[in-house]
């Protein structure tokens, strides 16, 4: 079965929504945490990596059923959408957290503490959707 160009971002938007929804549960506790001291529900700070990936991998993958044609390209791409929702997350609890007045050093501080607490799961699920979306991509080729 054939998996149209034109489906190809929204599936990568799919499954990199799922991975990241799965690795920010993991770390639930944590994220619900800095959330509550926000006065920021639990469940928002959860899912709000995940619909960052999202966003993020239906950018990213806009014509990745021509262009990807090894497994590095599409895994490339997944750093890629890693990193954008690193940084997003960040600025996020940056406005959330933070008075304007100190927005620079605060966020310097975010992408630290975001990137050490949650940069390894995330990391994680960004490579695992890669790789999802990669296998698909390319058994589409032969």
């Amino acid at each position: 079965m054939q998996l149209p160009a034109a489906l190809v971002p929204v599936v990568a938007a799919g499954v990199f929504g799922v991975c990241g929804l799965l690795a920010a549960a993991a770390l639930g506790f944590l994220l619900g945490d800095f959330g509550a001291e926000a006065g920021v529900p639990r469940w928002l700070m959860i899912a709000v990596p995940g619909l960052f990936a999202m966003l993020f991998a239906l950018v990213v993958y806009q014509g990745a059923a021509t262009r990807v044609t090894t497994m590095g390209q599409s895994l490339s791409r997944a750093l890629l959408v890693a990193l954008l929702t690193w940084l997003a997350f960040s600025a996020l609890a940056t406005v959330v957290w933070c008075l304007p007045e100190n927005y620079a050093a605060c966020l310097s501080n975010s992408l630290v503490v975001s990137g050490i607490l949650g940069g390894g799961p995330l990391l994680i699920g960004a490579l695992a959707a890669g790789f999802i979306v990669g296998t698909l991509i390319l058994r589409e080729r032969q």
